[in-house]
């Protein structure tokens, strides 16, 4: 059934092993749901689904209802021997779309876009390791993905004359930022923002 929100799976991992900074960080959608009980249990499980296993951690931190010291929103926190560290967290967006679930409560549609906003805070911490990735919207075809992350830093007061710099991907060959990044700006301040679609499966 199609409910008034989406619930969507985010995992986040810090590469310490390759940058000791913590700059390297990938974060990908592992699952969308209309049910936010059952995303909630997907998402305790999430990285055992991705064929990890709990040995092979030297923390696995689980929110259980007992005190927790992570972030609202984060359901797993584990780090490896290597000292990469993993979290999985909840995001939550309006289901615009009316996409449906299945029994387990999980999107249906064979293909999903995700444009997710990356604020990288260089102002705080020059490593870059002070950053935040939100998920701004769900879509079902690219290019309504793409319109949606051209827009995603702009509005009636915020123009691309507002940033230091501002550059859109349109299949350039010297795009410095990796192919699913659709914008890269930097703040007055010195932040830099990267918006990105992520294709899922």
């Amino acid at each position: 059934m199609a409910g008034d929100m989406l619930y969507h799976i985010k995992r986040t991992m810090v590469d310490i092993k390759n940058d000791a900074t913590g700059a390297l960080q990938k974060v990908d959608i592992l699952g969308t749901f209309t049910d936010l009980s059952k995303a909630k249990a997907a998402a305790k499980n999430a990285l055992f689904a991705e064929g990890y296993e709990k040995e092979w951690f030297t923390e696995f931190e689980v929110k259980d209802g007992a005190e927790w010291k992570h972030p609202d929103g984060t359901f797993v926190y584990a780090k490896a021997p290597d000292g990469e560290t993993f979290t999985v967290a909840l995001e939550t967006t309006p289901n615009t779309l009316a996409l449906m679930g299945d029994a387990d409560g999980k999107v249906v549609e064979k293909q999903l876009f995700h444009v997710l906003q990356t604020t990288i805070h260089y102002n705080v911490d020059r490593s870059g390791a002070n950053r935040e990735t939100s998920l701004e919207g769900t879509y079902t075809t690219f290019e309504d993905a793409k319109n949606a992350a051209m827009g995603c830093l702009l509005d009636e007061d915020v123009r691309k004359e507002s940033f230091v710099e501002y550059d859109e991907y349109d299949g350039q060959e010297d795009w410095a930022f990796g192919e699913d990044t659709m914008v890269h700006a930097v703040g007055v301040g010195g932040e830099n923002y990267l918006v990105a679609i992520i294709r899922k499966p």
